[in-house]
């Protein structure tokens, strides 16, 4: 049976696997694309979207429910003022993970996970 599966543990303990999304979800909206291993990015990639969702909303309850997850206002001022604008009229799909190759070292499978929408391409369609 599968039950409790739902939740890639990526060999940590909970507080551990929170911390680290926690900080991988502040460093792509930071830079709007991290490089990292696969079976982060893949957990990360809904966690991300949940936190855009939320950003979407734009009222006081999701920012504060963003806060409690990120723990940093700079990064929510910018999910919300920012990143949130640019996904408002799109239903999911806010990340795209690409396999990137081999680590060097360990031989593990590395991806990069980026927003789908960058800053850049939300400038060139106001100019059409």
């Amino acid at each position: 049976m599968r039950h409790l599966d739902k939740v890639k543990k990526l060999n940590r303990t909970k507080s551990h696997r929170e911390a680290l999304l926690r900080n991988l979800a502040s460093a792509l909206f930071i830079h709007e694309s991290i490089k990292t291993t696969k079976s982060k990015a893949m957990a990360l990639k809904s966690y991300a979207e949940k936190l855009i969702t939320l950003a979407k909303r734009k009222d006081l309850h999701s920012m504060r429910l963003a806060f409690s997850l990120l723990r940093n206002k700079e990064v929510v001022k910018k999910l919300f003022r920012d990143i949130g604008e640019r996904y408002k009229d799109v239903n999911g799909g806010y990340t795209r993970v690409l396999n990137f190759g081999l680590r060097k070292g360990d031989c593990a499978p590395m991806a990069l996970i980026e927003l789908t929408k960058k800053k850049e391409q939300k400038e060139e369609e106001k100019k059409k």
